[in-house]
């Protein structure tokens, strides 16, 4: 009889728990909508070496029914992009303890016409322990850190596309 109860408490928890939820407006993050002029897209990416936020945007904007390299319609370019470490506290003996890594792009949005329509630049900042006595540990979640953070850019560059007004 208990875990006939016990099961049926936790259905309605379950039940109670949703419909509390969906009263709020909660929705999970899905695809953006996109207007049907901005689904055709020109990357333009800075002259030097293949850049490691390329890819993350071409899946991001293809992934929202974007054309992208299509040849018409708006121009995003993406000015410059950057990488940096510095450290973010030292420990007792003048060793590091923290380092703090920021990751900056400009890029800026032209309409079909060569209207500059958005420009802007976005930096994302993260702080993580280092441990001298674990430095491939460090080394792997550093790489890691950047790699997210490439994903939040990617994303945001998306959702400001996506606000345009053509």
């Amino acid at each position: 009889m208990t875990y006939g109860l016990n099961r049926f408490s936790a259905t309605f928890f379950l039940i109670v728990s949703c419909l509390m939820l969906s009263a709020c407006g909660f929705h999970l993050r899905g695809n953006a909508d996109i207007a049907e002029p901005l689904r055709q897209l020109t990357l333009v990416m800075p002259d030097r070496s293949r850049s490691s936020l390329e890819p993350l945007l071409r899946r991001q904007f293809e992934a929202n029914g974007i054309t992208v390299n299509g040849g018409q319609g708006y121009q995003l370019e993406i000015n410059s992009e950057s990488r940096s470490r510095r450290e973010a506290s030292l420990g007792a003996n003048a060793d590091i303890d923290e380092y703090e890594l920021t990751r900056k792009v400009s890029f800026l949005v032209r309409n079909p016409q060569g209207e500059i329509v958005l420009e802007r630049k976005l930096t994302i900042e993260r702080t993580y322990d280092y441990d001298a006595d674990r430095e491939t540990a460090s080394s792997v979640q550093e790489t890691q850190l950047y790699s997210e953070m490439e994903q939040q850019l990617a994303s945001q560059i998306l959702r400001f596309y996506a606000n345009i007004k053509p």
